[in-house]
């Protein structure tokens, strides 16, 4: 009887022992912040509001039916953090009736604060820039805002498929900045 009791004893202490250092493992993640990466989905973008109009300057005019925000959200709020806005060039195009449409220099993506405040733009028209695409991703979020924005270009031109530099907040400046640019 001795060797049952003894058998049960060291079972209940090795579950009891695997229970604390799962227990210890939970409350380490806890505290550890999940790395979080958002690939903004162009599908998720829509027509600009008449008070996100009033954010553009008049270079936009020509393309504000065009034009198209997205939001970028905190994972824990349903408000946007970062608003992209950008002229959509696959639906002006789409929107044109001449059989050979010359392609356009549009005005570059800009990144705003809620507040209507410009915080950066970026290199390459969002989702494409004919014939290229740009990939965009909101990285290193602190405090339910990204601190990095990585770049994809997807260009089957000779420069290829490629990361661009990755664009880092700067706060002092309020602005996403190209990392050669930022301050660190």
């Amino acid at each position: 009887m001795s060797f049952l009791e003894n058998r049960a004893s060291r079972r209940a202490w090795r579950v009891l022992l695997a229970l604390c250092m799962l227990a210890g493992a939970f409350e380490y993640c806890l505290a550890c912040p999940i790395p979080r990466r958002l690939v903004l989905n162009p599908k998720l973008c829509s027509a600009v509001s008449t008070a996100q109009q009033k954010w553009l300057t008049p270079e936009w005019n020509p393309y504000l039916e065009y034009t198209r925000v997205c939001p970028v959200r905190d994972s824990k709020s349903r408000g946007a953090v970062i608003f992209l806005v950008s002229v959509h060039a696959d639906v002006y195009y789409k929107a044109q009736t001449a059989t050979s449409v010359p392609l356009l220099k549009l005005p570059s993506p800009l990144l705003f604060l809620p507040s209507g405040e410009v915080a950066g733009s970026l290199p390459y028209n969002f989702p494409d820039d004919p014939p290229a695409e740009l990939r965009v991703t909101f990285a290193d979020w602190q405090a339910g805002f990204p601190q990095r924005i990585d770049l994809y270009l997807t260009d089957p031109r000779a420069g290829g498929n490629r990361p661009l530099p990755s664009m880092l907040w700067d706060k002092s400046q309020k602005k996403y900045l190209a990392k050669e640019n930022a301050q660190q």
